[in-house]
């Protein structure tokens, strides 16, 4: 069932309304102390926000006679930011925002938000605002949020993306066909057979990115840039919320199952999609093998990709093979990469 279009989102003004923190929510209450629906988190693999009790009205509280902006808890985590963390972000771009300060809970990562929030025109060393204790705002703003999974998305969701991927402006090279690669990240994150299937691809004409390696604004530049977007299943394909409408983004499953985010950011995004499997036989989420499949050679085929086929190549395939299968072995790989 596809997720309906609500664009009767708006930001709503609480006079003399509470914020109370804890160690990641920004709880907001009205003025008469009743929990404001969905100013707490998304659990991670949850659709809906938890909810907080009213307040008493017998507890001690701050005053601060000033107007401020609400976009509560942030999560660092890239995925979780670009599905929970920008979905207020829409109403930075809105007038009634400027100039007031933002109300935020920020999960690590200071230099990547410092950098984030500029782009916005906040300094969010002295803009961004947590109080430490049950504290009472002349007024607080909180935009409705964009995207509420399992309800609804608005078209404000992609705002804040568009607007990151219009103001970065890079004396760079662009390129028309990139591919994401995991294969250098972390352990636990790499991608077990996917430098077999990059090399293919960077052989014939792709420019193979490393997305830990580059800039945030390279990154942002290049996407933004492309025509063709190939990436890996999971947040690394997000990364499409920043290319323009109509970019084709290739998906090469590394397992059977679409996240639940994917479909609703490819629709967001306006872009032209296409999922292929790329995954042996046993892959799930935590433990897979990527592969040459008939369909992803089929794909290749088409595309007038050649697939190198030579004793180096079956040897390696062979060998990641094994590692696949055997525990023991799986687990020795990545204990030493």
């Amino acid at each position: 069932m596809e997720l309906s279009t609500n664009n009767d989102i708006r930001i709503r003004e609480y006079q003399n309304a509470y914020i109370l923190p804890d160690e990641q929510c920004l709880f907001a209450f009205d003025a008469d102390g009743h929990f404001i629906e969905n100013t707490s988190k998304r659990k991670v693999g949850k659709e809906e926000y938890a909810i907080c009790d009213d307040l008493t009205g017998s507890e001690e509280c701050d005053y601060v006679d000033e107007e401020v902006f609400y976009l509560g808890f942030i999560r660092s985590h890239w995925g979780h930011f670009m599905v929970d963390g920008t979905v207020r972000m829409w109403g930075l771009l809105e007038n009634i925002s400027k100039g007031k300060k933002i109300l935020a809970n920020i999960e690590g990562r200071q230099s990547f938000f410092e950098e984030w929030f500029g782009l916005f025109g906040i300094d969010a060393k002295k803009d961004i605002i947590k109080p430490q204790k049950l504290t009472r705002y002349k007024k607080i703003y909180i935009p409705d949020v964009s995207y509420y999974p399992g309800h609804y998305i608005s078209d404000s969701f992609i705002a804040p993306f568009r607007h990151v991927a219009d103001v970065i402006k890079e004396d760079l090279e662009t390129y028309d066909k990139i591919y994401l690669s995991r294969s250098r990240i972390s352990r636990g994150s790499k991608q077990l057979g996917e430098a077999s299937v990059e090399k293919v691809f960077a052989a014939t004409g792709f420019k193979v990115l490393y997305p830990e390696e580059i800039p945030f604004r390279h990154q942002i530049w290049y996407y933004s840039h492309c025509k063709t977007l190939v990436t890996t299943t999971g947040t690394i394909a997000h990364n499409i919320l920043f290319a323009a409408p109509g970019t084709e983004l290739i998906i090469l499953d590394r397992y059977p199952l679409e996240p639940s985010h994917q479909s609703v950011i490819n629709r967001a995004a306006r872009a032209r999609v296409q999922n292929i499997p790329a995954y042996a036989k046993g892959s799930n989420h935590e433990n897979n093998l990527m592969c040459f499949t008939p369909e992803l050679k089929e794909y290749c085929r088409r595309e007038g990709i050649k697939i190198k086929d030579d004793a180096g190549s079956h040897i390696r395939i062979a060998l990641t093979t094994l590692f696949f299968r055997i525990p023991k072995a799986y687990k020795l790989y990545w204990l030493f990469h």
